[in-house]
């Protein structure tokens, strides 16, 4: 019986160790989000990808398209100045998913990020 929960035990060790390698790493530092839209006079949002990878547990949460294995591509390509067909145009996408999760996390007494202009928009 002992040998069985050791084995059990090294498994799982070995299963979370292979997840651990496997998984994307977030880039180190703060990530820029410089304005998006010509009329967009508010300053660049300054961000940790680390902090929001370890608060987010699936990469998918932001990153909607990805598939899981190929790189990881901006907001932008599909997200343009403009709105285009069914999509919001970049600022109104990071608008509905940053600021929204925000507001979602607080309301769930979890922690979260700022949801005021200037608290994202620092000059």
């Amino acid at each position: 019986m002992k040998k069985l929960i050791a084995l059990v035990v090294v498994a799982a060790f070995l299963s979370v160790g292979v997840v651990a390698f496997a998984a994307p790493t977030a880039p180190a530092g703060e990530l820029i989000v410089t304005p998006m839209m010509k009329s967009d006079k508010k300053a660049p949002v300054k961000f940790s990808h680390e902090k929001h990878a370890v608060g987010v547990p699936d990469c998918k949460t932001c990153h909607h398209t990805w598939d899981g294995k190929s790189a990881m591509e901006k907001c932008s390509k599909c997200h343009t100045g403009r709105k285009s067909g069914d999509k919001p145009n970049i600022k109104n996408a990071m608008h509905n998913s940053c600021k929204k999760c925000h507001k979602d996390r607080k309301a769930a007494g979890k922690p979260a990020g700022p949801t005021s202009c200037k608290k994202c928009h620092k000059k």
